[in-house]
């Protein structure tokens, strides 16, 4: 147990090290208001006047989710925030809100919840995704998150049912795909393997 802990705390001081210079220049307050809304201006002048690139904008993500794991969701959900307004890759931008939407459910802030829900909506929504199977799981782990919030939120009761009526759709196709991969001699895990393909 010793051992995990030291190995814990040298990870947590790594990530903290790599991060640094992007966590030191988002706590100043002044530095800050320099960013626009254009991604690609903002990184190069991070780049420009205080030396930071893209590693340290991925040392950012990575320490995020390491205090999400760590429990801090606090401090995870922050860090996620600022990272997806500097991060470029759309994909890692769509994990970086699933984690925040995550680390919102937990600390129970709802209606902060619901914005991110409806954010990831929006994307899921209008994403050009692999395949229609790829769509359809979102879409399906969206409802899976979206209960913690309707369950806990004031006006929750009424955007439940919008929302699977919404996807009801989907969660046909879903049910489509299954029917068809079905064999007789098929696992469970051969079935799961349909749906995350």
């Amino acid at each position: 147990m010793v051992d995990r802990r030291v190995e814990v705390v040298a990870r947590l001081k790594a990530l903290e090290d790599a991060a640094a210079p992007l966590i030191t220049f988002l706590q100043n307050a002044n530095a800050v208001q320099e960013l626009r809304a254009d991604k690609q201006y903002n990184l190069q002048m991070l780049n420009d006047r205080y030396q930071i690139g893209p590693d340290q904008i991925e040392a950012l993500y990575q320490y995020a989710k390491f205090q999400f794991e760590c429990g801090n969701y606090s401090g995870a959900a922050d860090y996620l925030y600022q990272y997806r307004a500097l991060c470029t890759n759309s994909e890692r931008s769509l994990s970086a809100l699933w984690g925040k939407l995550a680390a919102e459910i937990l600390m129970q802030n709802w209606d902060i919840a619901l914005e991110e829900l409806n954010r990831l909506k929006e994307i899921i929504d209008s994403k050009s995704f692999s395949s229609p199977l790829n769509q359809v799981q979102s879409r399906i782990w969206l409802m899976h998150w979206s209960l913690f919030i309707f369950f806990n939120h004031d006006n929750g009761r009424t955007q439940i049912i919008d929302l699977f009526n919404q996807d009801k759709e989907e969660v046909d196709e879903l049910c489509r795909t299954l029917e068809e991969k079905e064999d007789s001699s098929c696992t469970a895990s051969d079935q799961f393997s349909c749906i995350t393909i």
